[in-house]
């Protein structure tokens, strides 16, 4: 009987303990950045931005404004280098302006930027708490040090054209426009961070917006309102106008939203263009109106992903270089990928438009010299490349028969 009550006793004291190891591991208050002690953070390598982030603006006495169009942003330490034996330096932050603060983690050493992952688009206010550091701020609520906006959307653009560019509700039957007509193009553009002067409207002529000329008119638009626009004359040989409203944000971000295709009645002398007729916007200064050069993009025209293009021009100081090749670019110059080899002065071209989605392409003819040194024989100004994606199809797979 003795064995039973001291079995019993051992038995109730192992489950008391193996419940208590689980509610201590079950602790879901621990917050590991605020708990964690400072040398933690230590690293033997930490990651830096490629460019250093500049501030887009200032608010109060010199208290910076940076902007982020990704949920993760780097912060430089505010002395520039973690030193070794100096008490870390740690970020704090607050997303409602200055109400609760928490800490984000602390510099390791020889660390020169954090980096912070946000949970959500919203102002993050930042102060650095730590050697050198102000302990307390003047006023109700701690001022930041600086301030980093996460905003991951791009602006939200409507555009409206009337007359409408169709005559029934069911966007069936299209309204034909004649030259001369005014049409007025209406747009409303929202954005917390709307970028100042960013929004513009562009028309381009041609039933397809792919491979044509925008033109922009002239001036930025407020975020709500309304322009008077004449069909232009050149519109009737092509048979369609399309116009664009486009707009950027302080983070980077860039929307574009483009009206349906105005039908314009097609002029019986279809062949009979004037010369330098140009679309109903205003070109802009890296556009200025040049000679026909077929196959090389004009600035600001729009390349579809995956097309062939023949390109049959060259400049006239290219017969005189060899070893000439075609490159583009997607980051306006930083990197080039080559797109044709061996093009010669005369003869016809071939190539592929790229696998990219930017706004910021060019192309260049180069000639490779002997020891590698390239001679640059032409550059196109800016133009974009769409790509288009497949369309996505749900439900099971079609069964085969025989």
């Amino acid at each position: 009987m003795r064995l039973d009550i001291r079995y019993i006793a051992w038995l109730c004291i192992a489950v008391a303990l193996i419940s208590g190891c689980k509610l201590q591991d079950e602790n879901a208050e621990w917050n590991p950045p605020t708990d964690s002690p400072p040398w933690i953070f230590d690293a033997p390598f930490y990651y830096r931005p490629t460019n250093e982030s500049q501030p887009v603006e200032s608010i109060g006495k010199g208290i910076d404004v940076y902007y982020s169009r990704t949920n993760h942003f780097f912060v430089k330490h505010p002395g520039g280098c973690q030193l070794t034996g100096a008490p870390r330096v740690a970020v704090w932050f607050s997303i409602d302006a200055g109400k609760n603060w928490e800490t984000a983690g602390n510099f390791g050493v020889e660390q020169t930027h954090f980096m912070f992952l946000a949970e959500q688009d919203a102002r993050h206010w930042v102060r650095f708490v730590g050697p050198g550091q102000e302990v307390t701020a003047k006023g109700p609520v701690p001022l930041p040090h600086r301030v980093y906006v996460v905003d991951t959307q791009a602006p939200d653009i409507a555009i409206a054209i009337r007359p409408s560019p169709w005559d029934d509700e069911e966007k069936k039957v299209p309204h034909i426009y004649k030259a001369g007509d005014e049409i007025s193009v209406g747009w409303a553009v929202r954005d917390a961070n709307l970028k100042p002067g960013s929004i513009k409207l562009e028309s381009c002529i041609g039933k397809v917006p792919f491979q044509l000329s925008w033109g922009r008119f002239r001036g930025s638009l407020p975020p709500t309102g309304r322009k008077v626009v004449t069909i232009p004359v050149d519109a009737t040989y092509e048979g369609a106008i399309r116009f664009r409203i486009e707009a950027e944000d302080k983070a980077g971000n860039v929307s574009a939203v483009m009206s349906p295709n105005l039908h314009v009645m097609k002029s019986d002398k279809a062949d009979a263009r004037p010369a330098g007729a140009r679309p109903a916007g205003d070109f802009t200064a890296d556009a200025p109106k040049k000679p026909k050069r077929p196959g090389w993009p004009d600035a600001g025209s729009l390349f579809r992903a995956g097309d062939k293009i023949k390109l049959e021009w060259t400049p006239e100081i290219a017969k005189d270089f060899k070893n000439i090749k075609l490159e583009a670019t997607s980051n306006d110059k930083l990197t080039w990928t080559t797109l044709a080899k061996d093009v010669k002065h005369g003869t016809t071209a071939i190539w592929t438009v790229p696998d990219w989605s930017s706004r910021f392409c060019r192309v260049r003819l180069v000639s490779v010299g002997a020891t590698g040194e390239l001679t640059l024989l032409a550059q196109s100004g800016i133009f974009r490349v769409a790509k288009i994606y497949d369309d996505t199809k749900v439900g099971p797979k079609k069964l085969k028969t025989d």
